[in-house]
């Protein structure tokens, strides 16, 4: 080992000051070079990630567009069905209350029953309120429809007495099922008249 250090002293020592230099400079040389290398890494690193970034936006734009898109038609899909209901709904209380008015008098007894015309204009009439209600209503108005209808067919047709009371508290059933669906309000109206 003192071999290999004196002959490193003695080959630095013939050099002089040249030896010194040489070290100096491969050393400085090395660094310039190992640092020229890691910009050319950097710098191409950076590029690729700059292009990773940019794809990625433009994915993220295409996706948010495609949503936006996706959002305005369930919007308006969801919009309309609902204007739609509303309208249906309105057409067929309407409908309703027609009804009751006709057999209000034959419930409470009062009359016995519907001439042949009223009784064509009640089948109108609840066939047209079945008919709209099937396009949008979901099973749960139908029901309720359905329990009010064949409420009103036993009286009519069968002569089978009911209250105006059921009568009254079926078609509220029913309204409150419409309001129930379109979200209006998820309480229940009642009737709270002494009648």
């Amino acid at each position: 080992m003192e071999h290999y250090a004196s002959l490193t002293a003695w080959i630095l020592g013939s050099l002089g000051g040249a030896g010194f230099i040489v070290v100096a400079l491969s050393s400085w040389l090395g660094r310039v070079w190992a640092t020229r290398l890691m910009d050319n890494q950097r710098h191409s690193h950076q590029q690729e990630l700059e292009e990773l970034r940019s794809n990625l936006r433009a994915k993220n734009n295409e996706q948010l567009v495609s949503i936006r898109k996706d959002y305005e038609i369930f919007k308006e899909t969801h919009l309309r069905e609902h204007n739609d209901k509303l309208l249906i709904y309105r057409a067929c209380l309407d409908i309703v209350a027609s009804l009751l008015a006709k057999i209000e008098l034959t419930a409470l007894g009062k009359r016995a029953g519907l001439t042949a015309e009223e009784q064509e204009a009640f089948e109108t009439e609840r066939l047209r309120l079945f008919a709209y209600l099937a396009m949008l209503a979901p099973q749960e108005v139908m029901d309720a429809n359905d329990n009010l209808i064949d409420m009103l067919l036993a009286l009519i047709y069968d002569g089978k007495g009911t209250t105006w009371k059921s009568i009254r508290e079926a078609a509220l059933k029913l309204t409150n099922s419409m309001r129930a669906d379109i979200g209006i309000n998820k309480k229940a109206v009642s009737y709270n008249g002494v009648r």
